[in-house]
């Protein structure tokens, strides 16, 4: 069980690393992969309902796979990022 100075100094963490130009850093990018992440759910929601109206267009088939593909990515590298920020 932690004591409470070790708490007291894990709670505040965070707001120390403020001024840490290291954390910005990765707080940028986590805030960027985010964005990313919410834009390409946004076209993968829109390329699966017009491939499920045309189930036959093999164009929209490859932009689904392509989108969750590139999900995947962006997953992984955002994963990878708040790691950092742990």
């Amino acid at each position: 069980m932690p004591t409470k100075r070790e708490y007291a100094m894990s709670m505040y963490f965070y707001d120390e690393t403020d001024d840490w130009p290291e954390y910005d850093v990765i707080r940028q990018d986590i805030h960027r992969l985010e964005n990313e992440y919410l834009e390409s759910c946004k076209l993968l929601q829109a390329a699966e309902s017009a491939y499920g109206s045309d189930p036959a267009d093999n164009n929209l088939k490859a932009k689904v796979d392509e989108l969750k593909r590139q999900i995947k990515e962006i997953e992984r590298r955002l994963t990878g990022s708040m790691n950092l920020y742990r």
